[in-house]
């Protein structure tokens, strides 16, 4: 069987451009700024949460097979705005600044829900905790066309709102938080005694070297905020026209307030053991439901911003026949945990949970999944999307039975978005697959090295291309176009951290991609 390795990171090169899309733009809040001298901001304490109890109702409700949303905090109705809270503080220059802190005692992160978000252009809104971390600038273009901006977690019990309003929009902005989420549990693992991996043991991280043939797939894949206290899991689904419109499949019981929605993307361990965090600001906010059902358990979302370029994001392939797969992998967020991987080599069956249309999963071979892995896909053996999933008992300890929607039963639903092109449609951007391990399209030596290796090219890209190395975060280290005649590149990372590296050679007609494993 040929195992189709596709470019990792190629979609740089290809997503569309023109699109602004993030949702944070950098800067500095004057709070932060000891120069500034601005006064103390007020404080709205919120009520204290009774964790010990809430930890009792999720784990009845696990006991019965619901697999999310995955609930890790309590949502406190708020009433807080720029005009009835906080302190303003006229600036120098004829701008004012607007700050509220707000504290929930004993939290492990705070977030929160803009329900009016109108921000004009050139005003811009931080977020910041007692430990100097900082969320935005959130501008007008975060949220573009629509007035209401889940605001993801910061760690930590006590955090500050900051308002900047230029001089020349004075008076035109106007902000109000209708709910604030006090985290009871660590998503953050900022907890050094908890750590990582609060999913269970069993599972694998898409870094390690199982995740290899699902690179693209893989980067599909986001964790959801939903309704500012829990957590789901869905993916970026491609459709006819190949266009990059960020259509967004999950399960219908994870639907609720999806305009505040928060898709955190890329939330990978770096290493594959031991599993290390990674940054959590690679998010967009907000979503269109498009359509949505109980009969195969689906919902279609149009993410409100298209995800940015160096977000580096896949739009999975899917397949509507209703053909029996002979194998499935789940890519998903175990209990709000960093990304993990799970397979099943043995056929699915067709079954039902409720009144949902399933494929029924019997027993995962390696891995499981977990509360907060609801809505993460189900892709067949051709790496193609099958379905979401809904419910079931597998966990770590007794790893038998789940249930994904069915995707050839949801599709007339979602004929309208994603078209009518065939049974089959591959992922987006297209890559071209090595396939066989053995059929080697460039080779790097040594490998693994301590920093220095030679990258050999094929034919192909001897007379031109680019040939470019990520780390295991995504990130860009280097790149390089290839000139006439180039049949070797020598490159050296010693000065970079030790772990998995990709490397990623393009041309015309050309596109493969290998793991470097450096050493020190």
């Amino acid at each position: 069987m040929k195992i189709a390795y596709s470019a990792l990171f190629g979609a740089l090169l290809l997503l569309p451009i023109g699109l602004r899309a993030q949702v944070s733009f950098g800067g500095e809040p004057y709070g932060l700024k000891t120069e500034a001298h601005l006064p103390v901001a007020p404080t709205a304490v919120m009520p204290t949460v009774d964790a010990a109890a809430l930890m009792v109702e999720d784990d009845q409700r696990a006991q019965q097979g619901i697999k999310g949303p995955y609930r890790f905090g309590f949502n406190h109705v708020a009433d807080l705005s720029t005009g009835n809270s906080g302190v303003w503080t006229s600036l120098p220059n004829g701008d004012a600044v607007w700050r509220l802190a707000i504290e929930c005692p004993g939290a492990f992160s705070i977030n929160f829900e803009f329900n009016d978000y109108i921000v004009p252009v050139g005003g811009q809104v931080f977020v910041y905790n007692e430990a100097g971390e900082v969320l935005g600038a959130f501008t007008a273009e975060s949220n573009p066309g629509h007035t209401i901006l889940g605001v993801t977690q910061l760690a930590g019990d006590r955090i500050t709102v900051e308002y900047v309003e230029p001089a020349a929009v004075r008076g035109e902005g106007f902000l109000h938080i209708r709910q604030v989420t006090h985290a009871y549990r660590d998503i953050m693992h900022m907890n050094t005694e908890k750590g990582l991996n609060e999913s269970g043991s069993c599972n694998n991280n898409v870094i390690c070297p199982v995740g290899d043939p699902w690179r693209d797939q893989i980067r599909s894949v986001a964790m959801i905020t939903v309704g500012g206290s829990g957590i789901c899991t869905g993916q970026l689904i491609n459709n006819c026209a190949n266009n990059g419109t960020p259509y967004f499949l999950t399960a219908n019981h994870c639907l609720g307030g999806n305009n505040s929605w928060i898709f955190r993307f890329n939330w990978n361990s770096p290493t594959c053991t031991p599993t290390q965090n990674a940054p959590t600001n690679q998010t967009v906010s907000g979503s269109t439901l498009k359509a949505s059902s109980g009969g195969s358990d689906v919902a279609l979302l149009q993410l409100n911003s298209t995800p940015p370029a160096n977000y580096n994001v896949f739009y999975s392939g899917w397949d509507k026949s209703g053909a029996t797969p002979t194998n499935q992998t789940c890519i998903h967020h175990p209990s709000g945990d960093i990304k993990k991987i799970t397979f099943d080599y043995n056929a699915a069956s067709q079954g039902t949970m409720g009144v949902a249309a399933c494929w029924h999963i019997s027993a995962w071979d390696d891995g499981t999944t977990e509360p907060g892995s609801s809505g993460s896909g189900l892709w067949n053996q051709n790496g193609l999307l099958i379905g979401q999933l809904y419910g079931g008992q597998a966990d770590c300890t007794t790893n038998i039975n789940d249930y994904f929607g069915r995707f050839n039963v949801s599709y007339p639903l979602l004929t309208t978005w994603l078209g009518t092109c065939g049974d089959q449609l591959q992922g987006y951007p297209l890559s071209t697959g090595i396939g066989d391990a053995t059929e080697v399209a460039f080779t790097i030596a040594p490998n693994p090295t301590q920093g220095a290796f030679t990258v050999t090219l094929p034919a192909a890209m001897r007379n031109k291309g680019r040939v470019t190395v990520y780390d295991a975060l995504g990130q860009q280290v280097y790149t390089t176009s290839v000139r006439n005649g180039v049949e070797r590149i020598n490159l050296d990372l010693s000065d970079r951290t030790e772990g998995i590296y990709l490397v990623d050679a393009v041309a015309e007609g050309f596109h493969a991609v290998q793991r470097l494993v450096l050493t020190h």
